[in-house]
């Protein structure tokens, strides 16, 4: 869902005072985005839905801020007050790394179709057991500290066969789409 005062924008370009489900296509297209975004940005998704609070990706953004009169998505975030320097409050749905017992497995899951088991091995660190089209293989040890639904999975250092291969960013597009303990 976007912020109330990008809403606000949007509303009073749009012409009206509050956007229903049917106004989500004719909107839409009048922005050249599609009516499921429209309805995600507006929150009219159901509230137990995933993509209820997604975050729109950069370019549904730089569509939203051109049609709005912006050169940007930064330039709008920024005449809104929501700019990069801007924090919020929010829950999330995760697992605590510094509570899970040494064995714990996990499985976790992004676009494209990515798989990855791993175990904890205490000290925030985890082995991969399985992994299906990531750069990441069976016996690779990650230092992860946070794992967190719908953001990207961080691993402060991938080691390799005993030789450090640096920090890893996955899930860059849309985050974790699942996140279980599995054993």
């Amino acid at each position: 869902m976007l912020p109330q005062s990008i809403i606000d924008k949007i509303l009073a370009k749009y012409g009206k005072e509050r956007i229903f489900s049917a106004d989500c296509a004719p909107l839409g297209s009048a922005i050249g985005i599609s009516e499921t975004t429209v309805k995600r940005m507006f929150g009219l998704v159901g509230a137990d839905s995933k993509e209820r609070n997604r975050t729109p990706h950069n370019s549904t953004m730089d569509i939203l801020a051109k049609w709005l009169g912006y050169e940007s998505h930064e330039a709008l975030l920024n005449d809104v007050g929501e700019g990069s320097y801007t924090s919020e409050f929010t829950s999330l749905e995760s697992i605590k790394v510094a509570e899970l017992a040494e064995g714990t497995q996990i499985r976790l899951s992004y676009h494209p179709s990515r798989v990855i088991v791993m175990t904890y091995l205490g000290n925030f660190e985890f082995q991969v057991d399985e992994s299906t089209n990531s750069k990441l293989i069976a016996g690779d040890r990650l230092k992860i500290t946070h794992l967190i639904l719908n953001q990207e999975l961080i691993a402060g250092d991938v080691v390799r066969d005993g030789i450090s291969l640096g920090a890893y960013r996955g899930a860059k597009d849309g985050g974790l789409i699942s996140l279980e303990i599995v054993g």
